[in-house]
């Protein structure tokens, strides 16, 4: 309950603060949408499992795309090796970072601020996670982790309470997730650029699809200016 508590003032400060300061922004996903997190694990997991189809990282992750579901990592010890991975500090800041994601986010703050990001990451990862923000040079800004009362199976509907208490300030938010626009109410009123998805998947209202980073960069200033 204590962690409970202190991540909602966590929350609500940062609202105060944005409120006060009459900022308003974009939040940011991190994991497959700035880091190859994706890329990380499977080359990870087939040194350690093996990879008895052959099939190359990219054929994984665009075939099953939650990694769990491929068989060969459906063992115990794949399974307790992602768990591991997903809440260790030191192994975020060796993740790799998707091409130019951090020179366009840059150009993204100049025209709309970069206010946080928001990430089902556990908070015990936010160091880590600091440090591989700040040796790619991406604009400083709050990072919001999902709290201990969160289990990590539900961190797209907490995903979606936060982007709902903290708008208008934090108007919108760039994120490959598409669990956190299959669990986005109709009434959200801020802007969800889905990162790497296309245009002939089902539409939210605000939901706009984006490529890759160079057509989220043209998306935002067609949004924002």
């Amino acid at each position: 309950m204590r962690s409970q508590s202190r991540r909602i003032v966590k929350i609500s400060k940062l609202k105060e603060k944005l409120k006060k300061s009459d900022l308003h922004g974009l939040a940011l996903d991190i994991d497959d949408t700035l880091s190859f997190t994706a890329l990380y694990w499977v080359e990870n997991l087939t040194k350690k499992f093996g990879n008895p189809d052959n099939l190359t990282a990219s054929e994984i992750i665009n075939k099953y795309k939650i990694l769990q579901r491929y068989p060969h990592f459906k063992n115990a010890q794949a399974q307790a090796w992602m768990k591991k991975a997903r809440s260790t500090s030191r192994v975020q800041e060796f993740l790799p970072l998707i091409e130019n994601s951090n020179h366009i986010v840059n150009k993204i703050n100049k025209i709309v601020p970069i206010v946080c990001y928001l990430t089902i990451r556990p908070e015990r990862a936010i160091e880590g996670t600091r440090k591989w923000l700040e040796k790619h040079n991406f604009p400083k800004a709050p990072i919001i982790t999902r709290p201990r009362y969160v289990h990590y199976s539900k961190g797209s509907l907490w995903k979606v309470k936060v982007l709902k208490y903290l708008f208008p300030y934090v108007s919108g938010i760039v994120d490959d997730s598409y669990s956190l626009i299959a669990n986005m109410p109709n009434d959200y009123k801020g802007t969800v650029f889905l990162y790497y998805y296309h245009q002939d998947m089902a539409k939210k209202p605000n939901h706009i699809y984006c490529k890759d980073w160079k057509d989220v960069l043209l998306k935002v200033k067609e949004r924002f200016t």
